[in-house]
């Protein structure tokens, strides 16, 4: 699960105020974050969010899990 409501949530700023600072429509943000988006996509996301992208996937201790399938992975030191 993408966490990306919830670090706009904590630095106070709107969804259609991230996707204006993407360069994009709000739509085309809901869709990439509701969808299967690519690395480059999320890259970019972590970047206007000022957050190192694992940041942007929910975490299980020492684990982060897929948005899309909701497989873990151990998360590198």
């Amino acid at each position: 699960m993408l966490r990306i409501s919830e670090i706009c949530r904590g630095k106070g700023i709107t969804q259609q105020a991230l996707s204006k600072k993407l360069g994009i429509t709000y739509q085309s943000l809901h869709s990439a974050i509701s969808g299967n988006p690519k690395l480059e996509t999320l890259q970019s996301i972590a970047d206007a969010l000022e957050v190192d992208i694992t940041e942007l996937f929910a975490t299980d201790g020492k684990y982060i899990r897929c948005p899309n399938c909701g497989k873990r992975f151990k998360m590198m030191e």
